[in-house]
């Protein structure tokens, strides 16, 4: 069995609070490959670290993250809503999460969130965040918004992208033909309905890499598969289940 990429969803999120310093370090605890997480442009500019649009979910402040100024957003505790213990985690920026990926030797996986909230610049800034670091190889980006994902190819063609989707779609074969994206990333459960995808993607070059995997028996199940990567809430599970 080929050794899968093993990435912590928004980091060690199921035991510490998502995207944050804290919950990206102990990923690295786990004998996990690397880390998946979520990129938004706030109001100064600065490209910052946090799953959803609004920040109400996984803070104490409420509000847009495109109306907050990185100082503002510095303000703000990012952890107590998981646990009191948690208290003071902050956000981090697009570089900071770079430069530790690069200084513990783990990869990337970078979901561009323009979806809901449309950062124009989201594709081109990334990429440069990455080029900057000489982190091409070690980086990779992925999105719900395929057109995003294209642009990103065009821009940066020497990093892999990978399409984001959710549900079955009808006639993938003949929607791929339209795509310039490396990989595929769909959500698990679609291997469940339609495990033979896994051939067409292979087959046409493409590594596979599903979420939200937070069980061993759906890990093992996919494994068996041929999945290239798991992501997972909990790291530490992904590497149980793939026998490290």
């Amino acid at each position: 069995m080929k050794k899968p990429l093993l990435l912590g969803h928004r980091g060690f999120s199921g035991l510490y609070p998502e995207n944050t310093p804290l919950a990206f370090m102990k990923v690295a605890d786990t004998g996990a490959d690397g880390i998946e997480t979520d990129v938004h442009i706030c109001k100064s500019g600065e490209l910052v670290l946090c799953h959803d649009e609004r920040v109400d979910r996984t803070s104490n402040g409420h509000g847009f993250i495109k109306d907050f100024t990185y100082d503002e957003l510095l303000e703000l505790d990012f952890g107590s809503w998981k646990d009191p213990a948690f208290a003071g985690q902050r956000i981090w920026t697009l570089g900071e999460l770079l430069d530790f990926c690069k200084e513990a030797g783990l990869m990337l996986n970078l979901e561009l969130k323009n979806g809901i909230e449309f950062y124009p610049e989201l594709e081109r800034r990334s990429a440069e965040e990455i080029r900057k670091r000489h982190m091409e190889d070690t980086v990779f980006v992925s999105s719900f918004n395929h057109v995003s994902m294209q642009r990103f190819k065009e821009l940066a063609p020497e990093i892999e992208t990978g399409l984001l989707y959710e549900s079955p779609l009808q006639n993938m074969a003949h929607y791929l033909d339209g795509c310039s994206a490396d990989n595929v990333h769909p959500c698990w459960h679609v291997f469940e309905y339609q495990p033979e995808l896994m051939e067409l993607f292979h087959s046409r070059g493409m590594k596979v890499n599903v979420w939200t995997v937070n069980d061993e028996s759906a890990a093992r199940f996919l494994l068996g598969l041929g999945v290239d990567g798991l992501i997972g809430n909990y790291p530490d599970l992904l590497c149980r289940a793939a026998g490290r």
